[in-house]
């Protein structure tokens, strides 16, 4: 006969960011009932919130929070590492870690595992620019900023709701820097008509300082 373990339904999710902790929180708490298992795998403990990386640039510190705090008495089995590979046929992914290579196995898999800055594309990002895509990179961008001199010049690139975010909190915080914000369309192109002419009207006020 099979074991209560063996006959439970494998979740695995990759990724902790948002998407993922949800997920997984979401299906842990109808585990009993749906006979799930629930696995959630992250490099790292904590819980980084992408849509704030821009208030780290500008040099504010936020508040830690630990994925195994978050999950815990959950019966979410936490894992880390990366995941290198995916076999679908064996419904299985290979994950690295500090403590080596290990498989795990899956019945329904969650592929939450965000996204990044493309830094190749245009020559010269990958050695001369800054991403916002994790704390480390962000406060590395805030190290730069308190060092340069009033008057300096700071290029945004893609003026989705993060770059208008971050333009903002760098005009905000270093009102002495020239501010350029870059984008296809009009900041705020997707947003309602009342939310996108307070966004502009930010903006304005901000260009008087510095954003242009």
């Amino acid at each position: 006969p099979m074991t209560q373990q063996q006959n439970e339904r494998q979740v695995l999710v990759l990724g902790a960011g948002y998407t993922g902790l949800m997920a997984a929180l979401r299906v842990a708490r109808k585990g009993r009932r749906l006979g799930a298992k629930v696995t959630l795998v992250n490099p790292r403990d904590r819980f980084v919130e992408r849509l704030r990386m821009h208030q780290i640039a500008a040099g504010e510190d936020l508040e830690h929070y630990s994925i195994s705090e978050l999950v815990a008495d959950t019966g979410i089995e936490l894992v880390y590492g990366c995941a290198t590979a995916i076999a679908p046929k064996l419904q299985r992914v290979i994950i690295e870690s500090d403590a080596g290579r290990r498989e795990l196995e899956y019945d329904f898999l969650v592929y939450a595992i965000g996204s990044g800055a493309d830094t190749q594309a245009v020559p010269g990002v990958n050695l001369h620019a800054f991403t916002l895509d994790t704390p480390e990179s962000a406060r590395k961008f805030a190290g730069r900023l308190s060092e340069l001199r009033g008057g300096s010049e700071v290029t945004v690139c893609g003026n989705g709701l993060t770059g208008v975010e971050a333009a903002a909190e760098i005009a905000e915080s270093f009102p002495t820097h020239k501010v350029t914000l870059l984008g296809r369309d009009e900041p705020g192109s997707k947003m309602g008509a009342k939310a996108r002419n307070y966004l502009l009207s930010a903006l304005d006020r901000l260009d008087r300082k510095s954003v242009v």
